[in-house]
């Protein structure tokens, strides 16, 4: 009878260490989906940098992680805006599939270029009027840090093509290619829809894929002179 007791007592006792740890372990998960759920809330407040005209406190400018620019001693560094767009009254003057749009919200509105021997800054842009898509240096080969890197290719949104007086990722765009230094900016081909693939050949040239008006192009670029080498349509098949 009493052995009976001593195993019932035993029976409780492990009961109740199971319910308290499987309560601890609720209570763990929850603290962890919390910590989760309100880590992005958690405002950090940052300084607002004036690096360009903000008269409605709209842009509050921040600048980007500086990037090395392989085999050089320059860094480029995007200014960025909380605006992810450029209203037409304020202007003076990785894809998932072949066809998908490649797009990604930007914030950038001009690149600083800073050699880091001399100190010395220059600005790609002379005004904070258009949007830059992408920014990409034409690196020999990208998975060597030393080596060298032949330009700087942009993608650039600086009409509005679509006439809703601004301009964002609806209107047509702009590639561009410029010197390691952020000089002579040189537009290659405006107004086309995307870029799908770009990249060195094994003669040093660039090599673009990109689509305009539903028409699928590839060019080779000089990325010495800058000039257009050749320009054709994709051949249709049977044509």
């Amino acid at each position: 009878m009493k052995s009976d007791k001593f195993f019932k007592w035993v029976w409780n006792l492990n009961g109740l260490v199971l319910f308290s740890g499987l309560i601890i372990a609720i209570l763990f998960v929850f603290y962890q989906l919390a910590s989760v759920i309100f880590k992005d809330q958690i405002l950090v407040k940052q300084t607002t940098l004036n690096l360009a005209q903000d008269d409605n406190k709209e842009e509050n400018w921040r600048l980007g992680y500086p990037h090395k620019i392989s085999g050089t001693d320059f860094y480029f560094i995007a200014l960025e805006s909380e605006k992810l767009f450029v209203e037409k009254s304020e202007v003076l003057g990785i894809y998932n599939e072949f066809g998908g749009s490649s797009y990604k919200p930007t914030r950038s509105k001009n690149v600083l270029f800073t050699n880091s021997i001399t100190n010395n800054s220059v600005w790609l842009f002379k005004s904070i009027d258009q949007l830059i898509i992408d920014i990409m240096p034409l690196v020999d080969d990208e998975f060597n840090e030393r080596s060298a890197t032949r330009a700087i290719s942009y993608e650039v949104i600086n009409s509005d093509t679509n006439l809703d007086n601004k301009l964002d990722n609806t209107d047509n765009r702009t590639f561009a290619l410029s010197k390691v230094d952020g000089s002579n900016y040189t537009e290659i081909i405006t107004d086309y829809n995307r870029i799908v693939e770009s990249g060195l050949n094994s003669d040093g040239e660039l090599f673009v894929i990109f689509i305009n008006n539903n028409v699928v192009y590839s060019m080779l670029v000089d990325l010495i002179t800058f000039e257009i080498l050749s320009k054709k349509p994709l051949p249709k098949v049977g044509g």
